[in-house]
């Protein structure tokens, strides 16, 4: 099994690329941790911190508002989708980031 390093370095624009969609990615796991965090340990939240979330995982958190099952699923559930989607918008910076797979060659002996 190949290490992240080497699957990343086979395009040319691998470290702006790791560094937007690692970073964003980051900030959506670290958003999600600080609600469900702040949710379950303050006694007297109103669950507001749930807007950030919301705003950091925008536009998919705006499309999954407009779907019906928001009453149908568990807030955990429904935490879990939200973080989904904003990990899955990392993906698509990373292959929006990456650049062109490299060719390489293989090493001429010497």
């Amino acid at each position: 099994m190949s290490s992240l390093r080497e699957y990343v370095s086979r395009y040319d624009r691998w470290r702006r690329g790791l560094a937007i969609a690692g970073a964003y990615a980051l900030l959506v796991l670290g958003v999600a941790a600080y609600v469900e965090i702040s949710t379950r340990l303050a006694a007297n939240s109103q669950g507001l911190e749930g807007i950030y979330l919301f705003m950091v995982t925008a536009p998919s958190s705006w499309l999954i508002m407009l779907l019906p099952v928001s009453d149908m699923l568990p807030s955990e559930l429904y935490l879990a989708l939200i973080v989904g989607a904003g990990l899955l918008q990392a993906w698509v910076l990373w292959l929006l980031t990456r650049g062109r797979r490299v060719v390489h060659h293989p090493r001429q002996p010497g």
